[in-house]
């Protein structure tokens, strides 16, 4: 493709990147939303067919009083799960191909962009079963070591020091000490994550078909950027978070009001569960625009990282 002559986003800072990301997302609004909502639709689908699911499981054991009936329903639920979280999966991707086209000037339609990634629907989906694996791996070992070395600590405490843990002081510092591992772990799943925060944009973007390359490819891109990567990340959090939060007010207090333990009136537990389904509606219209956002971001990211390995001019 041609030399794209200007750098709409200079360079990887939170203000270029938060600007452009708003600038993309007004002048792009009515495309995004198109694809979040389509991306959302594949949510309740995957719900609608898991409720005819089990009716249907509940139907086949009222007929045969067989629990042997759950292995199609299950293996059912399974396929249905995976296909409705590809086509998410795609269409999250759609998102962020359409911004990167927008940002090195080769726009494209939605059609176009879907055109172009329904062939890597399965990849998408094994991209996110794998960067889903990575995470849980790194949570899991990070988890296990913080519960080592606080059984370490306490037991240099209280065998070796010969200090009770009932001492206001060793409880103080077991405390202090699991809240700074606890802090210790999260950042480590974040920078991971950080690593990984691109992948989706090779895939979407480059001749790639792998979700392997792809993971790869966002690592090698990120490896000298990652402090930055993870401060663009935690400030979008930061925005998003007050918006993301809303749909859990209604929905904590019809949790209270529906918990057995805090009342037992019909009337109240009745209203209790609108508020739950009132909070959970919420949240899905939120998290139809919050979407798009963080799917530009990723674009961008993705952009700036790519210009600084390779120049602006990019060959797709």
């Amino acid at each position: 493709m041609a030399k794209n002559t200007s750098d709409p986003v200079g360079t990887l800072s939170i203000g270029n990147v938060i600007t452009t990301s708003t600038t993309l997302y007004k002048s792009n609004f009515k495309r995004y939303l198109q694809v979040s909502l389509r991306a959302t639709a594949w949510i309740f689908a995957m719900g609608a067919a898991w409720l005819g699911l089990f009716a249907i499981g509940a139907a086949l054991y009222a007929a045969t009083k067989s629990w042997l009936v759950a292995i199609p329903v299950v293996l059912g639920g399974l396929v249905v799960t995976l296909y409705f979280a590809a086509k998410y999966a795609t269409d999250r991707a759609i998102i962020s191909r359409l911004a990167y086209q927008e940002l090195i000037n080769a726009p494209e339609t939605i059609a176009d962009a879907t055109r172009y990634l329904l062939p890597r629907t399965w990849g998408f989906l094994r991209l996110s079963l794998l960067l889903g694996f990575y995470i849980s791996l790194v949570g899991i070992v990070g988890y296990v070591a913080l519960i080592v070395m606080i059984g370490i600590f306490v037991t240099v405490l209280v065998y070796v020091f010969k200090l009770s843990p009932d001492n206001l002081v060793v409880s103080f510092s077991i405390g202090l000490l699991a809240i700074g591992l606890f802090l210790l772990w999260m950042a480590a799943i974040l920078r991971y994550y950080a690593y990984w925060f691109v992948a989706e944009l090779p895939l979407a973007v480059e001749s790639t078909t792998s979700a392997n390359f792809s993971i790869r490819r966002s690592r090698q891109l990120t490896a000298n950027a990652v402090g930055n990567v993870l401060l663009i990340m935690t400030i979008a959090f930061l925005i998003v978070a007050p918006a993301s939060t809303i749909g859990s007010v209604p929905s904590f207090a019809g949790q209270m009001m529906t918990s057995p333990i805090i009342t037992t009136d019909a009337a109240t537990q009745v209203m209790g569960g609108i508020l739950i389904l009132v909070g959970t509606l919420v949240t899905i219209a939120v998290e139809l625009f919050i979407m798009p956002f963080w799917q530009i971001i990723k674009a961008i990211v993705y952009y700036d990282l790519r210009n600084r390995h390779e120049g602006n001019d990019l060959v797709i």
